[in-house]
């Protein structure tokens, strides 16, 4: 056991210094290098405190979705059905700003990680490639779980439309079954809006609401940013995880491929195979993941707010003409 007392000063150029202590037990300290990890790793924990709020302001605003909203109602809402729509729809802008703000501190978070575990890679400590490895962890948990958090954003959008067209989209929808919220996915919701005379909540959108929404719809998934880090999301939810950066720190499967051998008449007489490789290359680099995560939130910023434009599907969730009439 390892009885340690740490230190916080903060030495203005005016004032006496402010110091802040605590003591901690460490247990099962290994020796040689365990006290010298412990102290680079809390060191870093500091730098990279300090960091990720640089990230963060440099990552796609998202204030606007985490905002005060005021609404206004009439009795008979209450009877029609626009009251649950119009709060519902106010309660998924919260989710989707809530999940938004979630994402950008996390990806702001794994930035920081990322630059402490390149600063112990070039570093010649006796514990630099130990404390790295601990790093590249701590930085694809922040990544990994921001990558996740960030698939959910259009199926919460698709949600929100849902709710505000009286959660009619989805016919013979049964909420008797625990899983029913899993049919409302972008993709249905996507395809439900399309037979528009079919459904009077979606009739009862003007032209300009209903143009607006589909080219939402249509545009709110197409981008190579987003396309490329969806490829990642569903390699790292439903198969081996992709190796990032350090193929070392992965696992990797046998390949099964043989090589036939042939003699001059043409005929198989073996086979050649390669067995107990690593691959020397990572399938993906931490920067253009980073960077197609920053340009992915920042195209889903910008899809949400042409969404919260249309006024129906807003925060304040403007009272629908078909049932006001």
């Amino acid at each position: 056991m390892a009885h340690t007392k740490v230190r916080i000063t903060f030495e203005p150029d005016s004032k006496e210094p402010s110091v802040f202590e605590r003591e901690v037990e460490f247990t099962d300290l290994r020796e040689p290098g365990g006290k010298e990890f412990l102290a680079q790793y809390l060191l870093s924990e500091v730098e990279r405190e300090v960091r990720w709020g640089q990230h963060y302001s440099q990552l796609a605003s998202v204030d606007s979705f985490v905002q005060p909203v005021k609404q206004t109602f009439r009795l008979e809402d209450l009877a029609s059905g626009e009251y649950e729509d119009r709060i519902n729809t106010r309660e998924m802008w919260s989710e989707i700003g809530n999940t938004l703000l979630r994402v950008k501190r996390l990806l702001a978070q794994s930035q920081a990680w990322y630059e402490q575990e390149l600063a112990q890679s070039s570093s010649q400590d006796p514990e630099a490639q130990n404390l790295a490895w601990y790093l590249h962890i701590n930085k694809m948990d922040s990544f990994d779980h921001a990558a996740m958090s960030l698939g959910k954003v259009s199926d919460l959008a698709a949600r929100l439309v849902f709710e505000r067209l009286g959660a009619s989209l989805l016919r013979n929808l049964d909420r008797s079954n625990p899983e029913w919220e899993r049919n409302i996915t972008w993709g249905n919701i996507r395809r439900s809006l399309a037979d528009r005379s079919a459904n009077p909540d979606v009739a009862s959108l003007t032209d300009l609401e209903y143009a607006a929404l589909l080219d939402i719809f249509d545009d709110f998934l197409s981008t190579d940013h987003g396309i490329r880090l969806w490829g990642y999301r569903v390699k790292f939810a439903h198969r081996i995880t992709p190796s990032v950066d350090r193929p070392e720190l992965y696992a990797h499967l046998e390949s099964r491929e043989k090589t036939p051998i042939k003699n001059a008449a043409g005929e198989t007489t073996g086979w050649t195979a390669g067995f107990g490789g690593i691959p020397k290359t990572a399938e993906y680099s931490f920067p253009d993941l980073y960077e197609d995560a920053a340009q992915t939130l920042r195209h889903y910023v910008f899809m949400l707010e042409r969404l919260k434009g249309i006024s129906r599907f807003s925060p304040e969730a403007a009272a629908s003409a078909a049932r006001g009439a």
